[in-house]
């Protein structure tokens, strides 16, 4: 994930793709595999309560997001989005419906 947010906008391969959200995706996936990580790791550690899981991977994954939204805006070419950052809260927020499921 820090890789990627590191490149600049003009050194992004072109998609040949003409879906324009492309990117919208992208996020949603990355955050929802980040939420489910969040997840197995407290759950392994043993850290928190089951109870407490499901918020702390909220406001973990939340972080990270904004924090990565601000280092795109600092990036030539990329900048910070709310649209990005809510798909990225949405990936977090799915990863739960696996977490519901298998525990």
């Amino acid at each position: 994930m820090s890789i990627i947010s590191h490149i600049p906008n003009d050194s992004l391969p072109e998609s040949g793709n003409n879906f324009s959200n492309q990117d919208k995706i992208f996020h949603l996936a990355e955050f929802f595999i980040l939420g489910l990580l969040i997840q197995f790791t407290l759950i392994e550690e043993n850290i928190f309560p089951r109870k407490a899981i499901v918020f702390m991977t909220l406001i973990l994954g939340f972080s990270i997001a904004c924090l990565d939204e601000l280092h795109q805006s600092f990036v030539q070419g990329r900048n910070c989005s709310i649209d990005d950052l809510l798909f990225d809260f949405l990936g977090i927020m799915l990863s739960f419906f696996n977490y519901k499921n298998s525990f």
